[in-house]
């Protein structure tokens, strides 16, 4: 959501907020009074409104840069045909859940937009990718399908990459993160739209899948 619609909705909607002491300079808090007068809200309703937008304006711009690192990651890996990897991937659930249930029913694993998308044409034939969803757990694995679809993603072109998982195995319940560390005796990345995993790591996670 954008400060703007933050706004929008600070305009449109009934206040409902706590009261929140902070020091801030005397000509921003005469800029707040005069915005509160001017819409008859509080300060702790405007104080409230640009936190939430800096917050996610701040989270995507590190979600940017978290991509920009994977990416770059990724591209400096070895690549090679025979070598089977194994890779963790986040569903995309926080940010859309239509796109975290398309995968789950199409049995695919799937990225969108520039740097992320790139995770998915990275990947090789038969790689065994888990699929994450945030907050969940590990709901399912498949082995990377050779083809790399190319779909538009919400009126934007070709912004969506995918390939298809074969030999999908959906979890009868998601392995949660605590259970993920547990099981591979590792402190996993959840974060990240896509991270490696070793040999041990997905066998264990297969295992715990499987049973």
């Amino acid at each position: 959501m954008s400060l703007s619609t933050h706004i929008k909705n600070l305009i449109n909607t009934p206040s409902d907020s706590q009261l929140l002491s902070v020091r801030l300079p005397s000509i921003t808090v005469n800029l707040i009074d005069e915005l509160a007068s001017a819409l008859d809200k509080t300060r702790s309703d405007l104080i409230t409104t640009f936190i939430h937008g800096g917050i996610e304006e701040l989270e995507k711009q590190l979600s940017e840069a978290r991509a920009r690192e994977e990416s770059q990651e990724f591209d400096s890996s070895e690549r090679t045909d025979s070598n089977v990897r194994y890779f963790m991937l986040n569903t995309n659930y926080n940010n859309s859940e239509a796109d975290h249930y398309t995968m789950l029913e199409n049995e695919e694993a799937s990225a969108f937009y520039a740097h992320w998308k790139e995770n998915i044409a990275y990947l090789n034939e038969n790689d065994v990718i888990f699929l994450y969803q945030s907050g969940n757990g590990i709901c399912g694995y498949g082995l990377a399908d050779r083809e790399l679809i190319k779909r538009d993603h919400e009126g934007s072109k070709s912004e969506c990459y995918s390939r298809k998982l074969n030999q999908f195995v959906r979890a009868t319940k998601p392995i949660s993160a605590k259970a993920c560390k547990d099981a591979t005796k590792s402190n996993l990345n959840f974060r990240k739209t896509m991270v490696s995993l070793t040999k041990d790591q997905a066998e264990a996670l297969i295992t715990k899948i499987n049973t």
